[in-house]
């Protein structure tokens, strides 16, 4: 008869692996061990796929890397760990991407194909003969796709909904790097659809690790076409996030959520100024939306200000998200107070929120001069963050705000701010719709300006220069379609033009909209990545005088 013994325990410590006796498994070192004197040798490394994704998701497990990779499967993951995870979120949090993915990507099939995807997409859209990588076919984008193709299929033999939202993300970012910003919509709307009709609302890890993310994901597609009628909001989530530890991650979620709202409720109130219901009245409804979010934005702004005074910024990247996060809440402010009014001349009472904006991003100029002074060799800024940046939030200043000292030292700021590409935001296609909008409004010309070197010198104004044009000179909107191809090779230009149509006023005192070629050229060289700035300070007699301003005094803070 043979002996009957115990199941053997793999899970032991090396140490009493090989002494043969019972470990108690303390983690790092067992107690075992420790307690009689002995070097605890610790534990083996976990199996690919072993890992929960409570434990993936705690920010302390890093697997080893024991799965068989093509070279160049691995090749394009280790890009993506040590180039494109650390610039991917910009101000933002990093260790969605640093870690979060970087650890998924040895648990979950689906992952690492994906991130293979984008590590090959972004390697070609950074090389210098791919401005554009959808444009080009090549054996790099092949292997890319073939990867994005078998991280669909691998999502397929999965019905767990964190993974599937997980995923999610990083095939938005897949279509994004590409330009395809119909099918990023869609992956968007999924997760949305997602976690409002299912469970996955109610897990820990995808609320906390999650949710922010496709609250951030839900206003971009508000940019690029989609509408109330056809992007759904996220349900309300009132209780707090599971995760939270800090108060600024307390104060940017509370945003996140305010600056969705007020987006859903500006494109609501669009078809009131434009079209259908031009002549309509705006609903009650939307008037009281209006009020709340007006009094909701200016308690966080309140209150973040209060924050930013107690809990300096403890580095540069900090004060770039707080930065950021500060003149987001101004945007969302001076938006939702004039999205209802038909008229542009509503801005102008405003002007002192656009000069916060913009003295808040000449101190973010001087940060960044800083910090490369004090590098051997600046390193040259990424190419592309996965969201939005400074650029959004300086191309609204440029646009809305019709003074003209103001706007063009937004329009300086946003060329050294920003990325080449923030999210679906292009820095050289905005730049250069702005700037044609100045030349109209203002009758100036670009070229004299960036002949003399700088936007901010007012002696380069011109005798017919407008500081602020009258209501009829402006232009109340602008939507561009990119068919640069077509008119380069129709005109045999040297520099691309995109077909932008704006919205103007006619002779007849009605909008109307007009179609213009606004050739597409990036901003004039300056030798280095950040421009030598000194901040930005609007002077006395420029500044309007507010009493009860919120923000008086707080451009010294």
């Amino acid at each position: 008869m043979p002996r009957k013994g115990t199941q053997k325990v793999k899970t032991g410590c090396f140490t009493c692996k090989q002494r043969k006796v019972k470990c108690d498994e303390t983690k790092p070192h067992c107690l075992r061990c420790t307690s009689h004197g002995r070097a605890c040798g610790g534990y083996p490394a976990h199996l690919i796929g072993a890992y929960s994704w409570a434990e993936l998701l705690s920010k302390q497990v890093v697997p080893a890397i024991t799965d068989r990779r093509t070279t160049q499967e691995g090749r394009a993951l280790e890009f993506y760990r040590s180039v494109v995870a650390p610039v991917f979120s910009g101000y933002s949090d990093g260790a969605f991407w640093s870690h979060l993915v970087v650890t998924a990507s040895y648990q979950e099939p689906a992952v690492r194909h994906a991130v293979i995807a984008i590590s090959s997409i972004y390697e070609q859209m950074v090389g210098e003969q791919a401005q554009h990588a959808h444009l080009f076919d090549s054996p790099r984008r092949r292997f890319a796709i073939g990867h994005y193709n078998r991280a669909l299929q691998q999502l397929t033999k999965t019905d767990d909904e964190g993974v599937v939202l997980f995923v999610c993300v990083l095939f938005v970012c897949i279509e994004i790097l590409q330009e395809n910003k119909d099918a990023a919509i869609d992956h968007v709307r999924h997760g949305v659809v997602i976690f409002n009709n299912s469970k996955a609302s109610s897990s820990v890890w995808a609320r906390s690790q999650l949710l922010p993310m496709f609250i951030r994901l839900s206003i971009f597609p508000f940019f690029f076409g989609g509408t109330v009628d056809t992007f759904p909001g996220i349900s309300e989530f009132d209780a707090d996030l599971p995760g939270i530890h800090t108060a600024l991650e307390a104060s940017r979620f509370r945003l996140d959520l305010l600056v969705a709202r007020c987006v859903r409720f500006i494109r609501s109130v669009d078809p009131y100024r434009e079209w259908p219901l031009s002549h309509e009245p705006i609903s009650e409804t939307l008037r009281t939306e209006q009020q709340t979010l007006s009094v909701m934005l200016d308690e966080w702004l309140h209150s973040f200000s209060a924050f930013r005074t107690t809990n300096p910024p403890p580095n540069s990247d900090a004060e770039g998200l707080y930065m950021i996060m500060q003149m987001k809440g101004l945007v969302g402010k001076i938006w939702v107070s004039t999205c209802a009014d038909r008229n542009e001349m509503a801005y102008d009472s405003l002007l002192v929120h656009f000069q916060e904006i913009v003295a808040m991003a000449g101190l973010a100029v001087k940060t960044e001069n800083n910090r490369a002074a004090n590098l051997d060799e600046p390193a040259l800024k990424p190419k592309f963050i996965f969201e939005m940046g400074y650029l959004p939030l300086l191309y609204f200043v440029v646009i809305k705000c019709r003074d003209l000292p103001t706007r063009l030292a937004a329009l300086e700021y946003m060329t050294a701010l920003s990325f080449n590409r923030e999210c679906l935001w292009d820095s050289v296609l905005m730049f250069s719709i702005a700037w044609r909008i100045i030349e109209l409004e203002h009758c100036v010309d670009r070229r004299s300006f960036e002949a003399h070197g700088s936007y901010l010198d007012p002696a380069e104004y011109g005798p017919d220069t407008v500081l602020v044009p009258p209501e009829e000179m402006r232009i109340k909107d602008s939507k561009s379609i990119r068919d640069a191809e077509f008119r380069q090779n129709r005109y045999l230009q040297a520099a691309p033009h995109c077909k932008v149509t704006f919205l103007v006023w006619g002779p007849d005192g009605q909008s109307r909209m007009i179609d213009e070629w606004v050739e597409i050229r990036p901003p004039v060289p300056r030798g280095q990545q950040i421009y030598g700035l000194e901040p930005y300070e609007p002077t006395p007699e420029r500044l309007p005088v507010i009493e009860d301003s919120i923000y008086a005094g707080s451009w010294d803070d």
